[in-house]
């Protein structure tokens, strides 16, 4: 099986990219304010970004893996056992505040930097 070349000049490849390291920013940010479980959290993280950044459950129960296993976020099953509902660790809000704070540094100098 043969893959297509990446097509550098195609926004969507750009916006993709982008999308793979915000998701996990958002999913910390969101979680900073309140437990939710995956689908409300797909849905606020879609409200929090302006719909930028918009990911589907392919997408973002790996990011929650990753986080989990990295000890930034914890799962909780509520009484209903329907949702499993995820919660922000301390370890977590220190990341997100390293996280916001470096996003905080890259967006302006890309705004200044950047000539279009």
């Amino acid at each position: 099986m043969t893959r297509e070349p990446i097509d550098y000049t195609n926004e969507n490849y750009w916006i993709k990219l982008i999308n793979q390291s915000l998701i996990r920013f958002y999913i910390l940010r969101t979680l900073k304010d309140k437990d939710l479980h995956g689908y409300m959290l797909i849905q606020e993280i879609k409200k929090a970004s302006n719909e930028f950044c918009s990911p589907s459950e392919s997408t973002l129960y790996p990011a929650l893996n990753q986080l989990l296993k990295g000890g930034l976020i914890q799962q909780t099953n509520p009484k209903d056992k329907m949702r499993k509902t995820y919660h922000l660790t301390p370890k977590g809000k220190e990341a997100f505040m390293v996280a916001a704070k470096t996003w905080n540094r890259v967006i302006p100098t890309l705004s200044k930097r950047t000539i279009l």
